[in-house]
């Protein structure tokens, strides 16, 4: 195949593309409007009357020194300007930089493989743009110079290549499960259990991006991808956006697939999601593939640029889901957790002093349950409300300094309880623990934390288990924190 194909209108031969909003063609020009169906019967009208080149949008250009047909590193002749084309060895689209007509290189996927299917956009550039300003509001002491100077760049509708995979795990394995619970005051109980088991699981569509230009972390942390809104393959579907063939082929993508069917099944075998911790001791597997499917997925994709750094945003055309690495502004986060200390500190200080109310049965469940209601308010109100911005952070933090000092000042008009003051600080310090270590900190390293999915639970089609032991191990102890005993992996669902 020596051409690749450009969306022409009908009615006045101008460009098309095709509008995600719409979910159909749209002729630049006049604003006529086609279904892809429409379209496709509209070519093939053509083409029976002898009007082949009626879609053309480009030609091989095979004597040029980029000419590769085995890595398919092309150049081309535009058809309706003659200008040279070199969109790339991967690209599968490009609007001509002289005429601005926007060429599907369908030769390429017709040399390496045709997509089984497509799933279209359902998120258009507003979309997009206005899920980015959501997931910048919800998170945590962005400076505020990225706010409102970071600069959108390349931003892009994409068509990634992905491999989607079907397979029956069959097999037996055995494990240990732990299960944690409260003992006492300060100390856990852990109680460990080992058994096996066997069955069988089904594994529909895991998807696995073949394209080496998307991180594998970003591809999976933006599953599940709908494949129930398929459609079948058109290139009118890629007129106007950015498409890509694959480069990484479905043998080197199903090593990582079938690490993700091992990891659920071992989860499925050993009922992790009924207790804490799990760890299987032994597993015997049998993975039989049941198809491999190649489809084009939708993704959006800008690059931010601030301070020479870039960060990259991207999102699942379909869903919404984002993923996204922004900057944090430790100024920001030191101005919340100290100046909100500092006033709670001299708050407890306060509280030390009050006769009456120290002296109640209840007074130390009081206390505690104050700190623990700050501690609330630390992780969910004041990162996100009172020390949003610049400006907020420091009118907030000078305010929690001039309450603070109000309160030494009520502490040293009263007459200190040195029992009860030593109580207040301990507790002062455990919410610096637990505010400042913990719960701030652990949610704003959370929010940039991209990793690759572990297993495929969400793919999961069927279940069968067999035969199952479950007992009790002696090995049962009591520890002062919730870290496991067996080194196993802790439960978590997939989101």
């Amino acid at each position: 195949m020596d051409h690749s194909d450009h969306a022409r209108c009908p009615n006045c031969s101008s460009n098309m593309v095709y509008d995600i909003k719409l979910g159909a063609l749209k002729c630049e020009s006049c604003d006529s409007v086609f279904t892809v169906n429409e379209y496709e019967e509209i070519l093939k009208n053509k083409k029976s009357k002898n009007a082949d080149s009626f879609s053309r949008g480009a030609k091989v250009d095979d004597s040029d020194e980029f000419f590769d047909a085995e890595n398919l590193k092309r150049s081309y002749t535009c058809s309706s300007c003659g200008g040279q084309l070199t969109p790339g060895a991967v690209a599968a689209t490009l609007t001509c930089p002289f005429c601005g007509n926007d060429i599907v290189f369908t030769d390429k996927y017709k040399t390496q493989r045709m997509p089984d299917f497509i799933v279209p956009f359902q998120m258009d550039r507003e979309d997009f743009i206005k899920t980015y300003r959501e997931e910048l509001k919800s998170r945590l002491f962005v400076p505020d110079d990225f706010i409102s100077g970071a600069k959108l760049e390349k931003v892009k509708a994409w068509y990634i290549p992905f491999w989607l995979y079907d397979l029956t795990v069959k097999g037996s394995a055995s494990y240990q499960v732990e299960d944690v619970k409260k003992h006492g005051k300060n100390s856990y109980k852990h109680q460990v259990y080992e058994g096996s088991a066997g069955g069988e699981l089904t594994f529909s569509n895991i998807p696995q991006d073949g394209s080496r230009e998307v991180d594998d972390r970003v591809s999976q942390r933006l599953e599940p991808f709908p494949v129930d809104h398929k459609r079948k393959f058109n290139f009118a579907y890629l007129s106007g956006l950015d498409a890509k063939i694959y480069n990484v082929d479905s043998n080197e993508c199903i090593t990582r697939v079938k690490v993700r069917a091992r990891e659920s099944m071992d989860r499925f075998l050993s009922s992790a999601h009924e207790h804490k911790y799990y760890r299987v001791t032994d597993r015997k597997y049998d993975m039989k593939p049941n198809g491999i499917s190649y489809a084009l997925m939708p993704l959006w994709n800008m690059e931010i640029q601030w301070k020479g750094s870039t960060f990259p945003f991207t999102m699942n055309g379909q869903t919404g889901k984002c993923v996204a690495k922004f900057p944090i502004s430790w100024k920001k986060f030191y101005a919340c957790i100290l100046s909100s200390l500092w006033m709670l500190s001299c708050f407890l200080a306060w509280i030390s002093t009050l006769e009456a109310f120290v002296r109640t049965k209840d007074s130390i469940k009081g206390v505690g349950l104050l700190c623990f209601g700050y501690c609330w308010l630390m992780s969910s109100f004041f990162p996100r409300y009172l020390f949003s911005r610049n400006l907020n952070s420091s009118i907030s933090s000078s305010l929690f300094f001039i309450i603070g000092c109000y309160f030494i000042y009520l502490t040293y008009c009263g007459k200190i309880d040195w029992a009860y003051f030593l109580i207040s600080f301990a507790l002062g310090l455990f919410t610096i623990i637990m505010v400042n270590v913990y719960v701030v900190y652990k949610e704003v390293k959370d929010q940039n934390k991209i990793e690759l999915r572990t297993s495929c639970d969400n793919n999961i089609t069927l279940k069968v288990a067999s035969t199952v032991y479950h007992h009790e191990l002696a090995k049962t102890k009591s520890t002062g924190n919730t870290s496991s005993i067996i080194n196993g992996k802790e439960w978590k669902p997939e989101l």
